[in-house]
């Protein structure tokens, strides 16, 4: 791994076209390692570009990632100006403002339009660091129409976890690493100069794939490795609330991780489906009408005990119908005009004359 990792280090300080890419559906690791890195090797005054042709995830838009990622290779190819060479005598440019000036000194003739020649070169790259690739097949899409950027560049991959790559001459591999971006960390930790690499943009690109990969370090991927490197890029600059905070409103870590996945609702929240039979129940419900009957109000009653759940139900609703009008007592009484038992000794209260009779005047009712 050491060796590896050591053999792309060499690669970067010996060359300055350099392409940054990620495979064709990164995770906001790979898309966080890659945006770090890019921005880093500029600093350094290489001319790196970063190239992803997806959808960028809402979850790291507070990085800028568009000021970063390039959706095809055409800015990598040389634009030539061709001419005779026995028209010109020498060339200069000169930087005027926001554009660049071209001259040429014409040799003994006049020069027009005409005279010059437009086309497209080669791809200008030296070296190709993929990001999370395992093979050609899984490359971005912008890339694998281009097989000459492959053929002609040097190409060198870097992978984590399980997965591994045979794309390139080189494969840096760390099956023991949490994300691409401790890599990242790793990688910088090799290309260190006189002056320190991290800045605030490149520590919270790094901090945001580690954050993210580790589910804000709560997962299996969390190591002491892992979280000394989250100080070392929190000292950078990196706000691990805000980053954080931005993943968890995307949903890529907590309860929403899974994009289209809602957290599970209690049972008692659910409500029944439109046009969905109702479930079995165990309760004995008798319809009736909401007005009472005055005249069983006024016959006595007896105190019984209930033989049974169901004929306990029924003399509960036979009770409710045999209430006495409002504003006499509601104290029940027997037929000898004492009151019944307290309510600690839960009396049922039948009427004196036979319970077919109340029964079927219930049910007429209804």
């Amino acid at each position: 791994m050491d060796n590896a990792r050591q053999q792309i280090v060499d690669s970067i300080k010996n060359n300055s076209n350099i392409l940054v890419t990620v495979s064709t559906d990164p995770s906001v690791d790979e898309l966080s390692a890659a945006l770090g890195l890019t921005i880093l090797l500029n600093n350094m005054d290489k001319r790196a570009t970063a190239v992803f042709s997806g959808a960028i995830p809402p979850a790291i838009n507070f990085l800028e990632p568009d000021k970063t990622f390039e959706n095809t290779a055409d800015s990598l190819r040389d634009f030539i100006i061709a001419l005779d060479k026995e028209k010109a005598d020498h060339l200069r440019y000169k930087v005027d403002g926001d554009v660049v000036k071209i001259f040429i000194t014409p040799y003994r003739t006049t020069l027009t339009k005409d005279d010059l020649d437009f086309s497209q070169g080669d791809y200008n790259v030296e070296l190709v660091i993929a990001i999370g690739v395992k093979d050609q097949d899984h490359l971005d899409k912008a890339l694998a129409a281009h097989g000459k950027i492959l053929h002609d560049a040097a190409v060198m991959t870097i992978t984590a976890g399980s997965d591994t790559s045979n794309l390139g001459s080189v494969d840096w591999h760390d099956g023991a690493a949490s994300s691409l971006s401790e890599m990242m960390v790793s990688l910088t930790d090799g290309l260190k100069t006189d002056k320190p690499l991290l800045d605030q943009q490149i520590s919270s690109a790094f901090l945001t794939g580690i954050v993210s990969a580790t589910e804000r370090f709560s997962n299996d991927h969390t190591s002491s490795r892992v979280m000394t490197m989250a100080a070392q890029l929190m000292a950078a600059g990196a706000n691990q609330q805000l980053i954080a905070a931005k993943l968890e409103e995307a949903h890529d870590i907590g309860p929403g991780r899974v994009v289209g996945n809602k957290p599970k609702e209690s049972d008692s929240s659910k409500t029944p489906e439109e046009g969905k039979a109702p479930e079995p129940s165990n309760e004995l419900v008798i319809k009736r009408s909401e007005r009472k009957s005055e005249s069983a109000a006024d016959q006595p009653q007896v105190a019984e005990e209930p033989t049974d759940e169901g004929e306990q139900e029924l003399e509960q609703q036979l009770e409710e119908v045999t209430a006495p009008p409002a504003g006499t007592s509601s104290t029940p009484r027997s037929r000898l005009g004492t009151p019944c038992p307290s309510r600690l000794s839960r009396p049922i209260l039948r009427p004196a004359w036979e319970p077919a009779t109340a029964l079927a005047s219930l049910v007429s009712q209804t």
